[in-house]
């Protein structure tokens, strides 16, 4: 079967893949299956809310409940790959996407587990939709927690974009960018190492968990294209090519001045975002 090559197809996949999920016959059982199984994942979005496609369907033009079944080429590398080009991104660990799949797996009859059938933990594609969608409810958890101030929600909520008390800190803090050295503090992103999405109040906070990047190394960084090792130097993934790295003043010689404090957030995103040499699909 041919790979996907455009979102058009993987929605005709995703209608597939709803239909079975209602349906009364066989085709369910092999849903749940398909569910239970997979390694990544495409979150989505229903009328029900959060939905969770696996890559080895969605990845091949036109797939059917029962063609799958029965095709014995399948393989998830290749449709990760097809899937990547398509969205512009590599699926990472998510603890958020994480915790809506155990919820999702529960409201369609399958037991959640954090690994899928081959050991591996599991991996999602985080597209800004549904990035923002699980960002909203966060905030809502933000505004309705008693025991923060309404100052303490306000600032934890500005952190989410780089603003307020977590930019000032971050300005303060490094004067500069972390890594190019450049002084034009107004074109700057304050980047959390950590990400938001995945932190808790007190880390979304934390000046050490936050870097003061141009914006070209910020995205670079917020897509796991970029880390920093434990002594500050630059760590760029083979999946930028040496043409891109250039174009985006991504140097090797760059490096950031690290403190104590900082050494585990960088650690985390080194596990969970960069995309290093040795990718585990």
């Amino acid at each position: 079967m041919e790979l996907v090559i455009n979102e058009e197809q993987v929605a005709e996949n995703l209608a597939e893949l709803e239909r079975a999920r209602v349906s009364a016959d066989g085709d369910r059982k092999i849903y749940q299956d398909l569910i239970r199984k997979g390694t990544c994942y495409l979150p989505y979005l229903t009328d029900a809310g959060i939905a969770f496609a696996p890559s080895r369907f969605i990845g091949y033009i036109g797939n059917k409940i029962q063609i799958h079944c029965l095709n014995k080429e399948k393989h998830g590398g290749e449709t990760n790959l097809a899937l990547n080009k398509i969205y512009g991104s590599y699926p990472v660990q998510n603890e958020s996407l994480q915790l809506a799949f155990e919820s999702f797996c529960v409201s369609i009859g399958v037991a959640p587990s954090r690994k899928g059938s081959f050991g591996v933990t599991r991996k999602y594609w985080a597209t800004d939709d549904i990035a923002e969608v699980i960002a909203k409810g966060q905030e809502q958890l933000v505004l309705s927690d008693a025991m923060l101030t309404e100052t303490q929600k306000t600032q934890i909520i500005l952190a989410r974009v780089g603003q307020g008390a977590f930019r000032k800190k971050l300005i303060k803090h490094w004067g500069e960018c972390s890594a190019t050295g450049c002084s034009q503090i107004d074109v700057l992103k304050a980047s959390h190492i950590k990400p938001w999405s995945q932190a808790s109040n007190t880390e979304r906070l934390d000046v050490y968990n936050g870097l003061l990047l141009s914006p070209s190394l910020d995205a670079l960084f917020d897509k796991g294209y970029v880390s920093f090792d434990d002594e500050g130097k630059i760590l760029i993934s083979p999946y930028v090519s040496d043409r891109d790295r250039q174009i985006l003043n991504c140097s090797p010689e760059l490096s950031v001045s690290l403190s104590t404090q900082h050494l585990k957030y960088l650690a985390w995103h080194r596990e969970h975002l960069y995309w290093g040499e040795e990718i585990e699909f």
